[in-house]
């Protein structure tokens, strides 16, 4: 399974791209579908993402995601 990271912002994205494809790395930019079932009314369920990839193979899958709080049950 793919190591997935967070962030919440999408400069963010680019910054952490910039530094992998620095080490020799390719990185791809994608738009997810969001899984959140506590999406606000009329938002978007698309999110950015990035995938980092050594040859063929994803090995860093990295998503923007905001921030929530979690609530207790």
């Amino acid at each position: 399974m793919n190591k997935q990271v967070y962030v919440s912002k999408r400069s963010d994205l680019s910054l952490i791209g910039a530094a992998f494809e620095a080490a020799g790395l390719r990185c791809v930019r994608i738009r997810t579908e969001c899984e959140a079932e506590h999406r606000t009314k009329g938002g978007d369920p698309r999110r950015h993402g990035l995938l980092v990839l050594d040859g063929d193979r994803v090995i860093l899958e990295i998503l923007r995601s905001k921030p929530y709080k979690i609530t207790p049950l």
